[in-house]
């Protein structure tokens, strides 16, 4: 060996005349050369701002489609029952996505008048001055029944209501398959209450029952 090196492939390209391109980049090229000075920094500044403003378009399409800008709204980070305490978080999302009557921040001690799932938003019907009450058809009444903790009555529940009869006397069956909708437990004595959804005319006999002491709340079916 001679102990010559052969020329790498990358110098035998550079060497002779450079590879043909096609006939309209050449052309473009050759336009773009002949172009005065000043006129080639004004054209990439028009087509610049021609791409912000193509982009611009497009966002507001965007969003025009979706009702507009988006939106802030309050969304549970996990499920909740009736009565619960509201645990939101804020998001932005599409105007169109969003409820008319969505709210962007609840107070520390609301309380829902509704069952909230995880990631739902948060409305001001959730957030009814009446609590769980606010949300019952007119022809129910809440009504707060005491309720002991091993019972395991929850909100968002279902119960029947007896009212236990006094001596000798049966226990009556005054509601069936009344929705719970609310629990609430005293800090002091740590007793729980259910508020329990009722028709208007079984009030009365639970409010009598409730006089004497003698309800039980009986777990029941969903409807």
């Amino acid at each position: 060996m001679d102990g010559s090196t052969s020329p790498g492939p990358l110098r035998g390209l550079l060497r002779g005349p450079l590879p043909a391109l096609p006939r309209p980049i050449d052309a473009a090229s050759e336009w773009w050369a002949g172009l005065p000075p000043r006129a080639r920094p004004t054209i990439v500044v028009l087509l610049v701002l021609a791409l912000v403003l193509a982009a611009e378009t497009r966002v507001q399409l965007a969003q025009l489609r979706w009702g507009g800008e988006p939106v802030r709204v309050a969304v549970a980070e996990h499920d909740h029952a009736p009565g619960d305490h509201a645990t939101v978080t804020t998001e932005r999302r599409p105007a169109a996505l969003a409820p008319p009557d969505a709210v962007s921040r609840v107070e520390p001690d609301a309380r829902l008048a509704l069952a909230l799932p995880e990631g739902a938003v948060v409305t001001s019907t959730h957030l009814h001055a009446a609590g769980p009450a606010g949300a019952l058809p007119g022809s129910l009444r809440a009504v707060p029944v005491p309720v002991e903790e091993d019972w395991g009555v929850t909100a968002g529940g279902w119960v029947d209501v007896w009212v236990l009869g006094r001596r000798e006397e049966a226990a009556t069956l005054v509601a069936q398959q009344r929705p719970v909708v609310g629990l609430d437990v005293d800090e002091e004595r740590g007793e729980p209450t259910a508020l329990v959804a009722l028709a208007g005319d079984e009030v009365a006999a639970v409010t009598s029952g409730l006089a004497a002491g003698e309800v039980l709340l009986a777990h029941a079916p969903e409807p």
